[in-house]
């Protein structure tokens, strides 16, 4: 095992990635220390396609933009990788986050790089705060790096793996990447009271990223004895743990991944209860299927009059995927007594309705037979049971006020063409 420094790492990745592609552990876990190499040897990212489960809004850096001929393989955009995307030279794949998990881990790559922890006494590293992918994928990759980035706290949540497991090392102390907080407002805190109206004590809680799902967990304080299963778990989830909502027992958090700032790292790599798994586990059908009181909590950008539900696109513009939403609704619909919600800002920018008549073609991230019960700040209603028509009442009736008589007309002339 050979001691490199970061400018001979990405050399070395780049001679051993005979297929094109560099997989790399994302989230908490992308190996920053690299990024200025790969600046400096941009040569060294020609013909790279760099694979990784990246979350957006916390991994930021471009590869596409290493090199002309440098790519992404990306299951979520976001608009810091936007122009690789735009000029077709990262591949944006439309999968469920389980499905994309199966498939990097079945692909494998040539080369890889994950960050881990420092090596104990008995020369075992941690995967400190990301289980997600890497240690899956440490069985699929031919030359394999050990970022140890001095950062990383060793978690007893993650997987151990022995120093010796890899072909070469880099060592480093870069500040791990952050989560940013999502600012609340009036419309997400009236959503979120909503949602914890649904919320029970003793349930098991997931919840996506971004404002209003975070507004809806911080929501929850007053809940006990609840469990957490989510692919992220966050800072609102830990101060959920610390004021007494969540049952204090061991594996009463699971996650993939822990995101937050560097704050909250110190704080989560202590916490008795958490359990870091991978996507298998936190998104897999037979896994979700055996929690009992299981409530997934998302958001999404739209919501038409038959239930369908979009998440990736504002207007004709793609700005997001799938994720694990679909994987987290089938899972509650599973799991005994469970329950899907999404939640949306109903009213958005000048009064306009995100409750629509009809989505856009290519729009549906969610199909009109798995309908969710849906959360607005004007209402609650639950689609899975209902007829056509009651769901388009039921959702003309949660929609901004301004709006409903419009959105009524809309839909008598909708109905009279099916």
């Amino acid at each position: 095992m050979k001691t490199l420094t970061p400018a001979a790492a990405v050399a070395e990745l780049a001679r051993h990635a005979r297929d094109g592609r560099i997989a790399l552990s994302a989230g908490p876990s992308e190996p920053l220390a690299l990024h200025h190499a790969w600046r400096e040897t941009p040569e060294t990212a020609a013909d790279i396609l760099f694979a990784g489960l990246f979350v957006p809004g916390m991994n930021r850096f471009d590869y596409a933009d290493l090199h002309p001929r440098a790519g992404m393989d990306i299951v979520m955009l976001s608009p810091d990788w936007r122009r690789g995307f735009v000029e077709r030279r990262t591949r944006l794949r439309p999968m469920h986050y389980s499905a994309a998990f199966a498939t990097l881990v079945e692909e494998g790559a040539g080369a890889a790089a994950f960050t881990v922890s420092p090596p104990d006494a008995n020369g075992l590293c941690s995967f400190g705060l990301s289980a997600d992918l890497p240690p899956a994928l440490m069985t699929r990759a031919g030359f394999k790096l050990a970022v140890i980035n001095h950062a990383m706290p060793s978690t007893h949540a993650a997987p151990q793996i022995p120093i010796a497991s890899f072909d070469a090392v880099i060592e480093t102390d870069t500040p791990l990447p952050e989560l940013a907080a999502a600012p609340s407002n009036a419309a997400a805190d009236a959503i979120a009271a909503r949602v914890a109206a649904l919320v029970r004590d003793g349930d098991t809680i997931q919840t996506g990223i971004g404002k209003l799902p975070l507004a809806a967990a911080a929501a929850l304080r007053d809940k006990r004895d609840l469990r957490v299963h989510s692919g992220l778990v966050v800072p609102a989830h830990l101060d959920l743990a610390t004021g007494g909502a969540i049952v204090d027992a061991p594996d009463a958090i699971r996650a993939g991944v822990a995101a937050g700032d560097s704050a909250f790292y110190a704080r989560i790599a202590a916490e008795p209860r958490l359990s870091l798994v991978s996507v298998a586990e936190t998104h897999g059908a037979t896994a979700l299927a055996q929690i009992d009181n299981l409530v997934a909590i998302n958001a999404a950008l739209e919501v038409d009059l038959f239930g369908q539900v979009n998440a990736a696109f504002a207007g004709a513009q793609q700005i997001s995927g799938t994720g694990g939403l679909v994987d987290f609704i089938r899972g509650a619909r599973a799991s005994r007594g469970g329950r899907a919600i999404v939640m949306i800002q109903a009213e958005g920018k000048g009064g306009a309705s995100r409750l629509v008549p009809r989505l856009a073609n290519g729009a549906v991230t969610v199909a009109q037979a798995e309908a969710p019960i849906i959360v607005t700040e004007f209402g609650v209603v639950d689609l899975a049971p209902l007829g056509l028509d009651a769901r388009a009442e039921g959702l003309i009736a949660i929609a901004p006020p301004a709006q409903r008589d419009a959105l009524a007309a809309q839909w008598k002339a909708t109905r009279a063409t099916l």
